[in-house]
């Protein structure tokens, strides 16, 4: 590959550029170096000439500010933080996996970089030391549980944060969708086909998106008239899966309800290893969709809601909200409730 003498010519201004500090721009174009470093935050008030000046002056010499003299301008790190749970391996990491590489596209389409922060329960020691020690801009939690130590401890600190679910407190910024009434519609979509007996597979009681869609399930029962057969909480493995329908496939239900897609999985390996056809024998539906459960045979009925559109859509409002820009304290992100051959009749077959 051969170079001409302007390409060398460019690299060589360009590497120059890149080796400037904001004190050189400030000489080179007689302001201060106060006025420069306030063209590239954004912040404070500067003349129309002299703003275009300087940003016509980094545009044409390609200058990026390195990341030490970017936070100095503007007194921010460029670093925003991703708070996941340490149990996020038990099943939920696909999830979680497609919530973070939304994130990360986010920040980094925003000039931000990703730090993310493990919690084990009530242990948020690794979040309380990005926090106090001034490392991150602001942060984001990914999922929610009951008197959520994480939640507490943001609350009483003063960095912007923003929520992935729904909080009683409406002064959090929370981004979710509407959990109880997707749930709601699926299950008055399996009760409006003549089904009525239903059994429920969950996991942690303590999960606040599971308090939720349970709410919806329970709510399009009441208004049928009707009774869940049974309710099987806390299930983790396979084994608390398999030994739950073991004893609610005595009770004969008519469709199984599942809380999340990891569930349902586990689930649907059980009736096919014990000879239960899906949907003749039972029909099975969840609470949450995935690629695995969409490529399923059959395929099944559940509530679809884009990981990545609801942690790009937070991703974004934690930013705006560090940028001081509005931002709306609830912020809806849609759902579909995706029927498939799981939860069809034999007739409607």
């Amino acid at each position: 590959m051969e170079y001409g003498m302007e390409d060398v010519r460019q690299g060589s201004e360009e590497l120059q550029a890149h080796a400037m500090t904001i004190a050189d721009i400030a000489e080179e174009l007689g302001v201060s170096k106060s006025t420069v470093s306030r063209v590239i935050s954004g912040k404070g008030r500067i003349g129309d000439e002299t703003r275009n000046r300087v940003q016509d002056w980094i545009r044409r010499h390609h200058y990026i500010p390195n990341s030490s003299a970017r936070a100095l301008a503007s007194n921010r790190t460029y670093n925003a933080a991703v708070v996941i749970p340490r149990d996020a391996d038990r099943g939920d990491m696909p999830f979680f996996q497609e919530c973070l590489t939304g994130l990360v596209e986010t920040f980094t389409e925003r000039g931000y970089d990703t730090v993310v922060s493990i919690v084990d329960g009530s242990d948020v020691s690794s979040l309380e030391r990005l926090v106090r020690h001034r490392k991150v801009d602001g942060v984001v939690l990914t999922r929610l549980v009951k008197d959520d130590a994480a939640l507490a401890f943001l609350q009483s600190e003063s960095l912007p944060f923003v929520v992935l679910g729904t909080v009683q407190d409406d002064s959090v910024y929370q981004i979710d969708s509407d959990q109880s009434a997707g749930c709601y519609d699926l299950t008055r979509l399996v009760l409006d086909s003549g089904v009525e007996r239903l059994v429920l597979l969950a996991g942690n009681r303590d999960h606040e998106v599971n308090r939720l869609r349970y709410e919806g399930i329970v709510q399009a029962c009441e208004g049928s008239g009707i009774k869940l057969l049974s309710e099987h909480w806390n299930l983790q493995t396979v084994q608390d899966v398999s030994a739950a329908l073991l004893q609610c496939m005595s009770q004969k239900p008519q469709c199984i309800v599942c809380i999340d897609d990891v569930i349902c999985i586990k689930a649907l390996s059980w009736l096919k290893k014990n000879e239960y056809s899906v949907p003749g024998s039972v029909r099975v539906v969840s609470c949450y969709d995935s690629e695995a459960l969409k490529t399923h045979v059959p395929p099944v009925t559940a509530l679809s809601v884009s990981a990545w559109d609801l942690c790009s859509t937070a991703g974004n409002a934690l930013l705006d909200i560090i940028e001081d820009r509005p931002v709306a304290k609830k912020i809806p992100v849609g759902f579909q409730v995706k029927i498939r051959e799981s939860s069809r009749s034999v007739r409607e077959k």
